[in-house]
């Protein structure tokens, strides 16, 4: 009974860790992706010009991303505090 126990919950849970953990490898390559932070300040910036935002709300945003941006770029050159499997 007990070997069917651990079929029918233990192997769903180790389904359910592995999805969880491929979806935090996927947005931990999204958040650290260069071009990606890029593209979102290139929009940020295009919204201000174009008076869809404001210089307060551009520049709380503008911050955080070039925060991203830094952490990006900290994280490819030394690849010891990248996102690698533990």
């Amino acid at each position: 009974m007990l070997f069917i126990d651990d079929l029918l919950i233990g192997l769903p849970a180790k389904g359910f860790v592995s999805i969880f953990k491929k979806i935090y490898e996927m947005a931990q390559a999204e958040l650290t992706d260069e071009s990606k932070i890029k593209e979102e300040l290139l929009q940020l910036q295009t919204l201000f010009e174009i008076d869809q935002i404001g210089e307060e709300e551009y520049q709380k945003k503008e911050a955080v991303l070039l925060e991203r941006l830094t952490i990006a770029r900290e994280a490819k050159s030394d690849p010891s505090t990248g996102s690698g499997s533990s």
